[in-house]
């Protein structure tokens, strides 16, 4: 316990990887613990630990291995406030982490590039350029960059399969402008701060979305077990063979990090997978006098494609294609789509990374250096990239909080591509298809399959009979209209598009707010005293409830003086509209109509007095409501 300044009190720990939710390098290497930088009421310290829990003044000292903070008081220890032996404790630390994200992150990178229907360089200078750049500069430390499976599937859409196998998909010269376009798109979401948009996006649209992804890496991994005319699929022996090593893969992926022992955490699951599957193809298979298809079978890495080349003077590309008719359309529309899938897919992971390290995030950095990058890699031949969530988790979960284990991930990808590619050449394709088909079994959600099956189902106690003991199979309170929003973003995805399913699942969140907050509009009326009447509209009044507002009001037999009190200022033109509408009636009855509103800051930008509790529901206090309402200048 530690006190400073203040009369609070706050109890800091060293953070496990597990225990500490990912924060680490918190305390001494030798386990002491170290006084916390405090600021009471303020933003956050160098790293900015948010504080939950009060801590009375005097209070007894918590249990041994508790941790309590203070409400309004940060506790973070940076860079400046460390000896020696603590940074290197920290970059030790982050630095292991970094090289098992490396590790992991180095066969996704590949894999997606066979999703893209690209090369593996193309998908590993990505993954490199894209780490490096937003870890040194993004405004989310902890957050790992690269590759991504979603704008993967969006440009394999845009390409046909490639002749023979080591080449890039038909039309893949409109990828890398396409790329450099998103990235200058990216640039404007910065400038506009058109980030904050993405809090409109509700938990059923990402349900959906991690569907759709799911699905796709799914279906894009069938290719693995066609002949390479694209066209007939694989038998025999070889199939057999692929199945044996795609399996092998899946297990090692699902039991290894299970396992109750040190050797689980210190190599990654996907690493092992690889280097299995090259044991059986090159130590088992291949004697044997049968083979499966490598990496260098496929797409052989080589001298000359090891380093990024700008895709202008490139000679595997024909930039004259980009004259013909129909390109320039088809670049624009890539661009768009990569830009949006980007941005939502590295914001919300992001938000899942502030939620655990609970430091602060900078949005505005975030899509500045996103967009910076994907400039960069589009320039040197690249894919682009965003955001991984599945990476950034494993990263933040291991402890992950700084710039530094993104950064070594990034330089290690960097250092393999230019200097160990001959080793990736040993990968066996099947393997890769292994971990993919993992990563899809954890991006799909798979709560959604019973909560939309229970939606089906019109009474509650159908839903009950659905159990085996005491667990019940389908839940027993849903919510249909979410239920099918999470239905249609999935389906979307899956046979269109990611982006025109996220868009579609908020035009139906959107509506589905707007018609219900359109029946929470009421109109009252009373007269009053001085023989005026007076109508109070109860809710928003937006284009969603403005269109019959004036059919609320008796112009004929109401008095000379009618008085119009609003909840809320008006929301939109709609309803600036529908006001004039009834002033305008009113005028042509020779009649004056005076308009308050409660509270909100009004055209003018004055503040009227907030509304009393007698005035917050319906038949109470109308009179009293006017006199504390103030003028609205809005007509």
């Amino acid at each position: 316990r530690h006190k400073r300044d203040t009369d609070r009190t706050i109890e800091i720990r060293r953070y496990s990887p597990v225990e500490g939710g990912g924060r680490a390098g918190r305390g001494r290497g030798d386990g002491s613990k170290v006084e916390p930088r405090m600021r009471v009421g303020g933003k956050a310290g160098t790293n900015g630990m948010r504080a939950d829990e009060e801590v009375a003044p005097g209070a007894a000292p918590s249990a041994k291995g508790s941790t309590k903070v203070v409400v309004g008081v940060t506790a973070a220890i940076g860079w400046s406030e460390m000896d020696r032996s603590q940074r290197l404790v920290h970059v030790r630390k982050e630095g292991l982490i970094g090289i098992i994200v490396f590790l992991t992150q180095l066969p996704e990178s590949v894999a997606f590039a066979f999703l893209a229907k690209l090369t593996p360089p193309v998908g590993l200078h990505s993954a490199w350029i894209l780490g490096l750049i937003s870890s040194l500069f993004g405004g989310r430390p902890g957050m790992i960059s690269g590759a991504a499976g979603a704008r993967a599937t969006i440009i394999g859409a845009f390409l046909v399969a490639p002749t023979r196998p080591g080449l890039n998909g038909e039309n893949a010269e409109i990828v890398f402008p396409a790329v450099v376009i998103s990235g200058g798109l990216m640039l404007v979401i910065y400038a506009l701060k058109l980030y904050r948009f993405t809090k409109i996006i509700p938990e059923s649209v990402m349900v959906g979305f991690l569907n759709g992804i799911g699905i796709l890496i799914v279906v894009s991994q069938i290719f693995s077990f066609k002949e390479d005319d694209n066209i007939a699929w694989r038998s025999g022996a070889e199939l057999g063979f692929m199945l044996l090593i795609c399996g092998t893969a899946i297990l090692i992926m699902e039991l290894v990090p299970k396992l109750p022992c040190s050797f689980s955490n210190l190599v990654p699951s996907s690493l092992l997978a690889l280097i299995v599957g090259a044991v059986l193809e090159f130590a088992l298979i291949r004697p044997l006098g049968f083979f499966t298809n490598t990496i260098g079978d496929v797409a052989r890495i080589t001298e000359e494609n090891r380093f990024p080349v700008p895709f202008m003077i490139d000679p595997q590309y024909d930039m004259s294609l980009l004259s013909l008719p129909g390109k320039a359309e088809s670049i624009f529309i890539l661009s768009v789509l990569l830009c949006a899938v980007g941005s939502i897919e590295t914001l919300l992971t992001a938000e899942v990374v502030t939620e655990v390290l609970k430091t602060p995030n900078d949005p505005k950095r975030v899509m500045l250096a996103l967009g910076g990058a994907n400039i960069i890699a589009g320039f040197l031949g690249g894919m682009g990239g965003d955001a991984t969530i599945g990476l950034s988790k494993m990263n933040v979960m291991s402890g992950g909080t700084s710039r530094i284990s993104g950064t070594v991930a990034a330089l290690g990808i960097l250092v393999c591509i230019m200097g160990a590619y001959p080793l990736l050449n040993f990968i066996p394709i099947a393997a890769l298809t292994g971990i993919m088909l993992v990563l899809a079994l954890h991006t799909f959600a798979w709560m959604s399959i019973p909560y939309v099956l229970s939606a089906l189902l019109p009474r509650e106690a159908w839903r009950a009979k659905f159990q085996i003991g005491k667990y019940q199979l389908l839940p027993l309170k849903v919510d249909r209209y979410d239920a099918l929003i999470m239905a249609a973003v999935t389906i979307i995805s899956a046979v269109s598009n990611i982006v025109y399913a996220t868009a579609t699942g908020v035009v139906l969140a959107c509506g589905r707010f707007t018609w219900e907050s359109s029946q929470d509009f009421v109109v009252e009326s009373s007269m009053q005293d001085d023989g005026a009447k007076l109508y109070v509209a109860h809710g928003e009044l937006f284009f969603g409830t403005a269109n019959y507002f004036h059919t609320e009001f008796d112009y004929v037999t109401d008095p000379e003086r009618v008085q119009l009190l609003l909840q809320f200022e008006p929301q939109d033109y709609s309803a600036v509209h529908a006001l004039r509408k009834i002033q305008s009636n009113y005028e042509t009855c020779g009649k004056t109509l005076e308009v308050r509103v409660h509270g909100a800051k009004r055209a003018g930008g004055e503040l009227m007095p907030k509304a009393s509790a007698a005035d917050e529901g319906p038949t109470s206090g109308l009179g009293d409501g006017w006199h504390q309402a103030g003028p609205l200048t809005a007509i």
